[in-house]
């Protein structure tokens, strides 16, 4: 596991130490100009009221710009963190209940995988990572969801009545969060939730199922609690509203219901044209092959406990995948009727049902290895050993080949992240230098990253993004700089503005 775990490692830390270049990029500018001209309270009715209506994303803008841009550049480190660390919780406990080989350190490599696959994989690392207009949204309530589960987990096995109202409360409390953060989220937690519940509620006589229903049950109540002050919300509806360039098909009729269809495969196969992301399942198969060695112990809980029949075994194979392709649906169903004909090209988003997806896919992989391991372990000794040492060779040459083949752009787009950050450093000390001098209007230099919006971007609507940076400066209004201007990425500006040299 050594060799994919270092160049996993390797990609978490890249993000990590990336941090501090994190700079204000498209609605960031925005958030945090309004916060500093509206005040903490101000900026969340603002945007409630006359924005998108997520209350707890607007609670979360507010702490994350609190203290200017030492917020947003932290941000990411503790994504990474939190993330890795969860998953590693949530499989250790799982897998030392089970007393599989080597629980730490199986746990540990799938967590550092799944990490790495969740933020470095896709198309739109900088938006799922390193932008807090997204990542506040879509990337982290996956994360607070995987802590509660933690906290389930470890209050079920707690004798402590204080231990379990403790989270229970905080089921209720991260529910809401959940379901008004944001859409994405919100539909694939209700999937996984809704099903677990209807699991707990067929063992309900066991006593030991008795905690899990409440939890859940308290759980799904918070969500729809947040979400119906999401949907209400006259933000949401006026987002809604302006999202619409096009008429489109009702999500409900054959037309709305075919095009969503088409959206979701389009959504998958950009996916699984990714080949890193294959390394969920090859890296499941080498921990698997791994800890084939030994029997798997019998479980007793109510969920899992009982015999092994032919229906039940061929629900557990085949069910992870269905609430995976469930709540991929969703996501992709809310994003085209919340955002448009083109919104289920929001990638950002793709991130609520990718993380489920990808560790649902490793541990695909690890029923897959362990039960290869085992059949091979019962063939004869010089043949079973040289077979289960060629098939752990090739899935580790596997797993780290193409993991390492997202390493190069990565490390491109976070050197573009430092230089951008100096320049962007630069840029705000000579914006700066202008106010000193007494200037109402303003000359300022663009540094796109990521094909983000910046000033003076588009020129055929109104550039919200040239405002925002101007409220956020605090002068009236921002002009291009005469460096800018002789550069190509101007050419389309100048072509508007033809009386500018």
């Amino acid at each position: 596991m050594l060799p994919p775990a270092i160049v996993a490692v390797h990609l978490l830390a890249l993000g990590a130490f990336a941090s501090p270049a994190v700079r204000l990029a498209a609605d960031d500018w925005c958030a945090a100009a309004r916060i500093r001209a509206y005040g903490s309270l101000g900026f969340i009715d603002y945007y409630y009221f006359k924005v998108n209506g997520r209350l707890v994303y607007h609670l979360a803008q507010v702490l994350v710009f609190a203290d200017g841009l030492r917020g947003a550049r932290v941000l990411p480190f503790v994504l990474i963190v939190t993330l890795t660390v969860g998953i590693f919780i949530v499989l250790y406990l799982a897998l030392r209940h089970l007393q599989w080989r080597w629980a730490a350190a199986a746990a540990g490599f799938l967590a550092v995988v799944v990490s790495a696959l969740t933020f470095f994989a896709g198309n739109v690392v900088y938006q799922i990572l390193f932008w807090p207009a997204a990542t506040v949204t879509h990337t982290l309530p996956a994360i607070l969801a995987i802590w509660n589960v933690i906290l389930l987990m470890v209050a079920a096995r707690s004798p402590r009545r204080w231990v379990r109202v403790t989270a229970v409360v905080l089921a209720l409390l991260m529910g809401f969060a959940i379901g008004s953060l944001g859409e994405a989220f919100f539909v694939v937690s209700g999937v996984y939730a809704g099903t677990a519940l209807l699991f707990a509620l067929l063992a309900r006589r066991d006593r030991r199922a008795r905690f899990p229903i409440t939890w859940l049950a308290v759980w799904l109540v918070g969500m729809l609690a947040g979400f119906a002050v999401l949907y209400l919300s006259p933000g949401q509806r006026f987002r809604t509203v302006i999202s619409y360039t096009q008429e489109q098909s009702s999500p409900l009729s054959v037309g709305g219901l075919s095009e969503t269809v088409d959206g979701w495969l389009n959504s998958w196969e950009m996916i699984l044209s990714q080949p890193a992301y294959y390394t969920a399942v090859v890296a499941g198969l080498l921990v698997g092959l791994l800890a084939s060695g030994a029997a798997l112990r019998r479980t007793s809980l109510p969920f899992a406990g009982g015999s092994w029949t032919l229906p039940r075994r061929l629900l557990v194979a085949v069910l992870p995948a269905v609430l995976v392709a469930i709540a991929s649906f969703g996501v992709i169903a809310g994003l085209r009727y919340g955002y448009g004909p083109g919104g289920w090209g929001y990638q950002r988003a793709w991130t609520s049902f990718l993380i489920p997806a990808i560790g649902t896919a490793a541990l695909y992989g690890a029923a897959a290895g362990y039960w290869l391991g085992r059949r091979v372990s019962g063939w004869q000794r010089s043949v079973a050993v040289p077979v289960t040492a060629a098939l752990l060779g090739v899935a580790a040459l596997f797993s780290t080949v193409l993991l390492g083949s997202i390493v190069p752009r990565n490390t491109a787009l976070v050197h573009e992240m430092t230089l951008r950050a100096e320049a962007w450093d630069q840029n705000t000390a000579a914006v700066e230098q202008q106010i000193r001098e007494g200037k109402r209007i303003v000359r300022f230099t663009p540094t796109p990253i990521a094909t983000s919006t910046e000033p003076f971007r588009y020129t055929a609507t109104p550039d919200w993004a040239g405002n925002c940076a101007a409220v956020y400066y605090g002068v009236d209004k921002l002009i291009p700089s005469e460096e800018w201007l002789s550069t190509p990425a101007s050419a389309d500006w100048r072509a508007q503005h033809p009386g500018v040299r």
